[in-house]
């Protein structure tokens, strides 16, 4: 986290456009305490406007006032974007040397549409013990909590009922967290996997239990199809079955992983990846999540490419995480989706509405790759510097308490019942509600 955020609570941090705002500065400790005898000069500088070549035109002071120890700065914001508020003054160290400083804070102006909206961080594809994953889901599930995810799908192979597992094993206890169900869907002879976000029912279920049916249904499917030479119409149609069954329990079907290299091959043909884009009879397309550089790269290059093609997808990115604990998959790949709230249908308009910014960050790597529209993810960019910090810290308290909980500590209920609450506090303190 940086400096600046655990000497100062700063609020709001995001502000509507062309409104007059009123910014805090509360210092939060003694050593950043704002003195009445020390004369300060504030500034705002809007960062999508600068002003580098213009030294006529330097930023002019801003008004302020001091007190009860807060610097309060009302102040109207211009176009979107990114603003820095700038506290300058000098004082004299222990020794009685003179030195300067400056306070550097960040701010974001949005304009309506934006600000209605907030910032949830999720995985919508990851496993568990009951297939191939390492932990159950109850720990699966506290451990996203602890790093700072707002909601989780656990995705298990051919299974629905671990989700439900998860989400039972929480179902009484007070948390912000949220769980939806969901599976990986194995159509039997198709390479293609579809991950079945929040529907009511299974979809794996159905083929496990009439085989003769989904052959015959997705016989129909192929029989109405006029499909180029080179694509395998039988795929096709299979693929047609599951988005059309995930659709039919009012589910979200996200195209999985398509260039996993599994023995020795990308998982489907690139002729049928390349025509399921141009086609999108899913809903969003898995841009990234727990694979190499050069299976997520040829994923997202195929992306961009038919996005300056004139064929836009909706994406999400995930882990497809099969352990939570040292592994490498693990919050490699994840989400920011913009949406009303953190509930299944906000979350979905806010997929099929293009507003998800893709985060990719592999081991060691000191920041994330961000895809999607520029508008949101500069403004991602900027929460996860300014916002995310503390909300995290709030989320990895909760997490290790559902843990806890998960394992037995009796106390824990109790202890997530008092600090339930604070990651919404914080929205509302952050965007000024």
């Amino acid at each position: 986290m940086k400096t600046i955020l655990e000497d100062y609570d700063i609020y709001p941090k995001i502000f509507r456009t062309r409104r007059k705002g009123r910014i805090h500065i509360k210092p939060m400790g003694a050593h950043a305490e704002f003195s009445g005898s020390i004369s300060y000069r504030v500034a705002i500088v809007p960062m999508h406007e600068i002003h580098n070549n213009e030294p006529e035109h330097p930023y002019p002071s801003c008004t302020f006032s001091l007190e009860n120890g807060i610097i309060r700065v009302d102040y109207t914001f211009g176009g979107e974007g990114q603003y820095t508020l700038l506290i300058n003054y000098s004082d004299k160290d222990f020794w009685g040397t003179p030195q300067d400083h400056e306070l550097n804070i960040r701010l974001y102006a949005v304009d309506e549409d934006l600000f209605a909206l907030r910032p949830y961080r999720g995985d919508m594809h990851c496993h568990t013990i009951r297939s191939d994953g390492r932990e159950g889901p109850a720990i699966v599930a506290a451990n996203y909590r602890k790093a700072g995810f707002d909601f989780l799908s656990i995705t298990d192979h051919g299974q629905y009922e671990p989700s439900i597992e998860a989400i039972n094993a929480f179902k009484d206890v007070p948390i912000d967290f949220r769980l939806f169900p969901g599976e990986e869907v194995h159509p039997p002879q198709n390479n293609s996997h579809y991950v079945h976000f929040a529907g009511v029912s299974s979809v794996n279920a159905l083929f496990r239990a009439d085989p003769e049916k989904y052959h015959a249904e997705v016989n129909a499917i192929k029989e109405k199809l006029n499909l180029p030479e080179f694509i395998n119409a039988a795929e096709y149609a299979s693929a047609l079955w599951v988005i059309e069954q995930i659709h039919k329990a009012g589910g979200m079907a996200i195209m999985a992983h398509p260039c996993w290299i599994q023995d020795n091959a990308y998982h489907i043909k690139e002729s049928m990846y390349s025509y399921m884009l141009d086609t999108f009879p899913f809903d969003a397309l898995e841009l990234s999540c727990g694979q190499s550089r050069e299976e997520n790269q040829m994923q997202i290059s195929f992306w961009q490419q038919k996005r300056a093609d004139g064929h836009s997808v909706n994406i999400v990115g995930s882990s497809d995480s099969h352990g939570t604990v040292n592994s490498t998959w693990f919050n490699l790949s994840k989400m920011v989706i913009l949406a009303e709230s953190c509930d299944k249908d906000p979350l979905i308009a806010g997929v099929k509405s293009g507003r998800t910014v893709v985060l990719e960050q592999y081991a060691g790597e000191e920041l994330p790759r961000l895809y999607g529209i520029h508008r949101y993810v500069s403004y991602v960019l900027f929460l996860l510097d300014e916002y995310f910090p503390l909300h995290d810290a709030l989320c990895h308290e909760e997490g290790r308490l559902m843990r806890d909980h998960a394992c037995g500590d009796r106390a824990a209920k109790d202890i997530l019942g008092f600090i339930q609450g604070r990651c919404a506090a914080l929205q509302k303190k952050c965007w000024g509600e």
